[in-house]
């Protein structure tokens, strides 16, 4: 009993140690730092987007209500990515030792509600996917439709996640100690790391199928397809950041987990290359900007198919009402 006790105050002073030595390594310093930045400025920057671009979108309300799910998700894990990291980057410079390592209550409460909205943002892309196949079946009258199906399909991708995530944590008992407020605990790191890489193979089949429906949707009548088309480049176009991001997270992750013992000859510094969040943070930063320039384009787009298409029909009146028309055809899409 008392060797069982003095190797868990061995083994909790070796934790102590090794957050003191993670806080010395710089490069780890600049990196928890540029997390917590990207992440700050994402939140607003998201916040903005949803009001102001996302909600003005004329596309089909189900898709709508989707990229608003997306991108809500999405605001939301910045901030409390924000609120984890900022406490982390305080934690770093004001405090030594043992007071490095994190509080029980303080990792449960951000690495379980960081996952799951990181995973749900994974997992919605399947959505836009399940989206699109019905609109592309219903072509022509689909847009005229009231939003239920994408309210429908948010919910159960919830479940979904909430039911996998709760399976893979719910035997974990987070006994810690916690160096770190994105490491996974080693007891359940192996299941979160499938369904992770899961998720990633996912959206990559959701990639496809939305190549193969824009594809498809060429060879019907430009008319009936003309807004589907719209919101499939613009989804398509905020995916592929996605995939490669997400890509990069789970490369580098498993990377450094499985290969960092063979890269890095001290624990810490391993420790430090496990613990380096960057991807998902810059993600969330810069696919606001990639966000607006696809939607500028879009309707720079739409600008000079108004000059090319519309044709005067007659002068007066009779040509005015012609162009009044032709101009709403064209930006109601």
């Amino acid at each position: 009993m008392i060797m069982a006790k003095e190797l868990e105050v061995t083994g909790y002073l070796e934790h102590c140690k090794l957050a003191q030595e993670l806080n010395g390594i710089i490069w780890y310093r600049i990196l928890l730092a540029w997390s917590f930045l990207a992440c700050f400025f994402a939140t607003y920057a998201q916040s903005s987007f949803i009001l102001n671009k996302i909600l003005r979108l004329r596309f089909q309300g189900n898709m709508t209500f989707l990229l608003f799910a997306y991108f809500t998700t999405s605001a939301l894990f910045s901030l409390v990515s924000t609120g984890g990291f900022g406490w982390r980057n305080a934690a770093s410079l004001f405090s030594t030792n043992c007071d490095l390592l994190i509080d029980r209550e303080i990792f449960i409460w951000y690495h379980l509600s960081s996952l799951v909205m990181m995973t749900m943002q994974m997992l919605i892309p399947l959505g836009f996917s399940i989206e699109r196949i019905v609109a592309f079946n219903n072509a022509g009258h689909y847009e005229h439709r009231r939003t239920k199906l994408g309210p429908l399909i948010f919910l159960l991708l919830t479940v979904v996640d909430g039911l996998i995530i709760y399976g893979v944590f719910h035997t974990e008992k987070f006994t810690g100690p916690f160096v770190s407020l994105i490491l996974v605990p080693s007891s359940t790191a192996l299941y979160f790391n499938i369904y992770y890489i899961a998720l990633l193979l996912i959206q990559i089949f959701n990639m496809v199928i939305i190549i193969v429906l824009m594809r498809l949707m060429k060879q019907k009548p430009r008319k009936r397809v003309q807004i589907l088309e719209n919101a499939s480049d613009f989804i398509f176009h905020i995916s592929s950041y996605h995939i490669f991001f997400a890509g990069c997270y789970v490369f580098f992750g498993l990377l450094a987990r499985y290969c960092g013992p063979l890269l890095f000859e001290k624990v810490v510094h391993y420790t430090a290359a496990r613990a380096t969040f960057c991807s998902i943070p810059t993600y969330n930063l810069i696919i606001v900007i990639i966000g607006m320039g696809k939607l500028k384009k879009m309707e720079e787009g739409k600008k000079k198919r108004v000059l090319k298409e519309i044709s005067m029909s007659a002068v007066g009146k009779s040509g005015m009402a012609n162009y009044n028309k032709i101009y709403r055809q064209l930006w109601e899409v």
